[in-house]
């Protein structure tokens, strides 16, 4: 057990290595360069970008998608391509794991190779603004990117990328420059992201662009039949499309592709080459401009999954034949298919997805631990708990599918003779129980004396429910009785309480001798369930918050295993390392805070994460940040205005068409988001008007309240904004729409401050 956290701590010091430096370095810019010739980006004679022109009713478009393409070869056998590279250079063999954490990643791991092409055509001012900066990925090997811009008269100017620059938040890359394959970005996930300023862009211009990106995707060590996961497409984009294209290519036939399409988005064909599969559209128009649109469940999409099996008769357990995923089930016919899956899926699929030894050596190797330090002998609640953050140690690293988690926690549970029983779920973001077509679909949890154990992925604590299986219908049944019915019920919902943000906003304002002011903001937050998780991963990115991982289940320290002279040197380098992520750190969290605040954030200047919330007794995530914002007061003689309302941030402005709605509005979780904004008051000056901002909203959708009042020298204003459910049918619209026009009304208000 002690080589665990030896593999951790070298884990940690490899990764984000070189994190200083912002400029493309001559090495990456050689690879980048290297890598695209070879990929042979932009080729003229592809007939999919050979379009006309667009529809008349696009006419008033700001952008217009002339040709997309997004090309997956799945199955990649170069083993050079996908190797990491970069600040996560690290990769499976230094994943800290209680076993198994060798082995040979090219028995578990293939590479798909997605291509992705742009054409777009820039019509106004707007869209030159917005694609006046270029975004592209450097994070293994064979990612290759290049652009151009197509003048109105037929001349073409490459794009030169040599004077790129890294992205210091990669979570804030536009799509429009991601892979739909890509691992999803998180605190262990941070892949180099470059952006390139384009300064030739004009009205009428194309721009074109291509990336290639390989991504790695884990299978089970059952060779002769692997699922891939599945991708999800909207067919309307940010922009209006005139044409787009999926390509699926597969090496041989032993490979098959299944999809579904809904609500009239067109489905897949087999092309005159057998091993292609191609989905096309055409003129669809942008997304629509509505708020809480649960864009998957609502919107025209596709869906699909390739899968392989070596032998023609392979025992398919959730897929019977391609056909069979396009067929609706209901919710009796769901139940009995979720409980055969877990019976029957032992040799299949990807049930072993992120495990290196199997799910019953894993749960034995895990169990050996727990026992060594006499965890086995606990009550079974702290059992659980012990047993559940070591899983978690795996799978902060290792990625493991929802099946493996609920395969091995349920193993564990069985070899402590506890019962329990398994639980399966659609994720409400991507599917409704009765369009579920895969089974990589189902979010599978072991409920245990009424307390529900959901895969703890990065940073999930025991008893966490993640927003996804709020409320969600649900299937259970007993771990071990194959016979057994499955019961229907629906899982418990988060409530308000453990779903909330807590905010304290102090605030120094700093006259400016042209007239405004800046504004010193020490911003104190703590947060909770699902709440807490939309955020946890670039709150815990570039910071240590794994040293202390091992004392939720009794393990050692992440040097113990190393003698003095050694250990000495480890934690100096350690130290060093911990000092760039740092200022990385600063750089990342200015870059959010820029998308959080509408006035500019001139500095930055700390920021200090005091409880990470990744255990089970101290479970909220607290942080402090110390930023200046600019433009924070405007004169009128001598009293000004101050926007102060802006410091709960960006609040959705509600369009007229949205008056009326005949869909639901999904705000995706309960919550509680509580502001207290503390403004010191300027000598000479008294605030005004307290009385009118002050507001108290009730309805069956939640709450609205503002609370404005003076103690001391300090302006105090309060607001606190909850909705009690994840989503809203259309005719609970006019209350959700109350408190959302409440909100926002509010957000660009000011306050008066008046000379005595």
């Amino acid at each position: 057990m002690k080589r665990m956290y030896t593999g951790a701590a070298l884990l940690w010091l490899l990764c984000f290595n070189a994190t200083a430096q912002q400029h493309i370095g001559k090495k990456e810019s050689d690879q980048l360069s290297r890598y695209s010739t070879a990929a042979k980006l932009l080729v003229d004679e592809d007939a999919d970008f050979k379009t006309g022109k667009a529809p008349a009713e696009w006419d008033n478009e700001t952008a217009i998608i002339l040709a997309q393409k997004s090309t997956f070869g799945f199955d990649k056998k170069d083993p050079a391509r996908g190797k990491r590279i970069g600040r996560n250079s690290w990769n499976t063999p230094l994943t800290p794991g209680v076993s198994g954490s060798g082995g040979n990643d090219a028995e578990t791991k293939v590479v798909v190779e997605e291509r992705q092409r742009h054409k777009i055509l820039l019509k106004d001012k707007q869209a030159v603004d917005r694609f006046s900066t270029l975004y592209f990925r450097l994070a293994a090997e064979g990612d290759a990117f290049a652009a151009r811009i197509v003048k109105p008269d037929g001349a073409t100017q490459r794009i030169t990328l040599s004077d790129a620059e890294r992205v210091d938040n990669v979570s804030l890359v536009p799509a429009l420059f991601k892979s739909v394959t890509d691992e999803r970005i998180s605190a262990t996930y941070q892949p180099d992201y470059y952006k390139i300023a384009v300064l030739d862009l004009a009205e009428g211009d194309i721009l074109e662009y291509e990336l290639v990106n390989y991504n790695t995707q884990l299978y089970n060590a059952n060779a002769g039949y692997k699922e891939f996961e599945p991708v999800y497409y909207l067919c309307n984009r940010e922009l209006p499309v005139v044409k787009q294209v999926l390509q699926v290519v597969t090496a041989d036939d032993k490979y098959s592709l299944c999809s579904k399409s809904f609500k009239g988005a067109p489905v897949f064909a087999q092309t005159g080459d057998k091993n292609v599969y191609r989905w096309e559209d055409n003129n669809r128009a942008a997304q629509s401009g509505l708020h809480f649109v649960n864009r998957f469940i609502e919107e025209p999409s596709v869906k699909f999954q390739v899968a392989y099996a070596r032998s023609s008769n392979a025992g398919f357990v959730w897929l019977k034949d391609a056909a069979d995923p396009q067929k609706n089930l209901t919710t009796d016919e769901l139940a009995e298919k979720v409980k055969n899956y877990w019976f029957q899926s032992i040799q299949s699929g990807d049930y072993a997805a992120g495990l290196k030894d199997g799910v019953q050596n894993t749960a034995k190797d895990i169990y050996k631990y727990l026992k060594q330090k006499g965890i086995t002998e606990m009550q079974a609640d702290e059992y659980i708990r012990k047993a559940y953050y070591c899983i978690r140690a795996k799978t902060l690293y290792n990625n493991w599918s929802d099946y493996a988690f609920a395969r091995v926690l349920s193993a564990l549970l069985d070899l402590r003779k506890i019962p329990h029983e398994i639980v399966a779920t659609p994720s409400n973001q991507l599917s409704e129980a009765e369009t579920i077509a895969f089974s990589q679909e189902l979010k599978w949890l072991v409920r245990c004396n009424d307390k529900y154990y959901a895969n703890p992925n990065k940073h999930g604590n025991p008893e966490d429910l993640p927003a996804e299986v709020n409320g969600n219908l649900a299937f259970r049944f007993a771990y071990n009785d194959a016979k057994t019915v499955a019961v229907t019920d629906n899982l418990p919902m988060s409530d308000t309480l453990n779903s909330s943000l807590y905010a304290t906003v102090r605030v120094k304002l700093q006259p400016q001798e042209n007239g405004g002011a800046k504004a010193t903001v020490d911003k104190a937050v703590e947060l909770k369930g699902p709440v807490k998780d939309a955020v946890m991963d670039d709150m815990l990115a570039l910071t240590p918050f794994m040293e202390s991982d091992f004392r939720n289940y009794d393990g050692v320290g992440m040097w113990d295993d190393l003698d003095p002279a050694a250990r000495i040197k480890a934690m100096q380098d350690y130290n060093l390392e911990k000092k760039d992520w740092k200022d990385e750190k600063t750089r990342m969290m200015k870059e959010l805070a820029d998308h959080f605040y509408s006035v500019p954030v001139s500095d930055y200047t700390a920021f200090r994460l005091t409880q990470d919330g990744r255990s089970y007794r101290k479970n909220s995530l607290k942080y402090e940040e110390t930023l200046v914002l600019d433009s924070m007061l405007t004169n009128t003689g001598n009293d000004f205005l101050v926007p102060l309302p802006l410091l709960t941030g960006r609040d959705a402005e509600l369009k007229k068409e949205e008056d009326k709605r005949t869909i639901q509005a999904d705000v995706k979780y309960p919550q509680t988001l509580d502001y207290t904004i503390v403004c010191f008051i300027p000598i000479g000056h008294l605030p005004a008007g307290l009385e009118e901002m002050e507001k108290s909203i009730h309805n069956q959708a939640g709450s609205f309240e503002v609370d404005a009042h003076i103690e001391n020298n300090d302006l105090f204003v309060h607001v606190r904004r909850v909705f009690t459910r994840n989503a809203y049918s259309p005719r609970q619209w006019p209350q959700v729409k109350e408190l959302v026009n409440a909100a926002y009304n509010f957000s660009q208000s000011k306050i008066l401050f008046k000379t005595y």
